[in-house]
């Protein structure tokens, strides 16, 4: 399985090192490693349980081995696999081959072309309108049927965390370009290799003290800004 081959590459790239801190804020979940590295996923608070203790393992997560957190991602419990997930994006680092752009330019869309998004990725929807392409949004618990055959699929990687993202990358066939992203994407083609997928958009953490920060004060992307450097890698 695809989140299988995550966790194994993320294993592979240190999963003997141990966290030193775990923030879980309202916006996104933080991972920082002994050795300072942090890693960062969104938080799907809409899906958490009720109730005070949200997380059963809070209060003992500092100096745990990564080798025992990894396997967390796309597990039952969503906190957990944010957990798992921001872990293995302060292993995974963008390969060489990695570059910056805005991911829009880059696809070269077309108008009249048909463009998917699954999840809602607001601050996209008016360029890609203006673009004037056929915009669907698929969002969870929605008929994922106009995967068939869309040219382009954008894929939020908070499909990792909740563990629908080989069901989606089933559904998607003749796409010219398929991308994950969000700053939930772990940089790792490796494991993406024999699915749709041909580009990974995520973010490194290049300014810790600010996303710590801004996370454990419950902002998101727009207010990290540049404390997130953002790269794609292709897959094929």
């Amino acid at each position: 399985m695809l989140i299988d081959r995550i966790v194994s590459l993320a294993g592979q790239s240190g999963g003997g090192r141990r966290l030193a801190e775990v923030i879980v804020g309202l916006g996104f979940t933080l991972a920082r490693l002994d050795d300072g590295a942090c890693g960062v996923a969104y938080t799907l608070r809409d899906e958490l349980e009720r109730g005070c203790d949200a997380f059963a393992e809070a209060g003992r997560m500092s100096g745990r081995e990564l080798g025992e957190v990894l396997p967390w991602i796309g597990g039952s419990s969503v906190i957990a696999s944010a957990i798992g997930l921001a872990a293995a994006n302060a292993l995974l680092l963008p390969p060489q081959e990695a570059f910056r752009a805005d991911l829009l330019a880059y696809l070269d869309l077309q108008p009249g072309e048909r463009v998917v998004t699954v999840g809602r990725f607001r601050p996209m929807e008016p360029q890609l309108t203006r673009m004037g392409v056929e915009l669907e949004v698929v969002e969870r618990g929605d008929p994922q049927t106009p995967l068939k055959g869309c040219d382009v699929a954008l894929i939020t990687a908070t499909s990792i965390i909740n563990n629908t993202i080989e069901e989606l990358l089933e559904k998607i066939t003749g796409v010219r370009e398929a991308a994950i992203l969000g700053p939930s994407t772990p940089y790792a083609p490796g494991a993406f290799e024999d699915s749709p997928v041909t580009i990974l958009a995520g973010s490194v953490v290049s300014d810790p003290d600010r996303v710590r920060q801004v996370i454990s004060e419950g902002g998101g992307t727009q207010t990290m800004g540049k404390a997130l450097g953002r790269w794609m890698t292709r897959v094929s």
